[in-house]
C-alpha cells in the first residue's frame, strides 16, 4: 500500500467509520484492520502505570510503580 492508498483508506474510515473496511480491496483492508484493531485500540501498559502513579501522587496515596500491575 502506498501513501495515496493509505490516505484514501484513512479518509474513508474517518468519514464512514469501520463500515468502510468492506469497501477496500483485500490488501488495504488487511493493513487497515491491523492498524485499527491491533495498534490503535490497545492501551500502553507503561502509560497506564504512569497514570496510576500520577493519580496516587496527586491525591497523597502511597503508591509504588512495582506494585501496579499491567493487564
Amino acid at each position: 500500500m502506498n501513501r495515496t492508498q493509505y490516505r484514501k483508506a484513512r479518509r474513508s474510515i474517518r468519514d464512514n467509520g469501520r463500515f468502510a473496511l468492506r469497501w477496500l480491496d483485500a490488501q488495504t483492508r488487511a493493513a487497515m484492520e491491523h492498524l485499527l484493531f491491533n495498534i490503535q485500540d490497545s492501551t500502553d501498559p507503561l502509560a497506564e502505570r504512569a497514570d496510576i502513579v500520577r493519580y496516587c501522587r496527586a491525591n497523597g496515596i502511597a503508591c509504588n510503580v512495582r506494585q501496579t500491575q499491567a493487564r
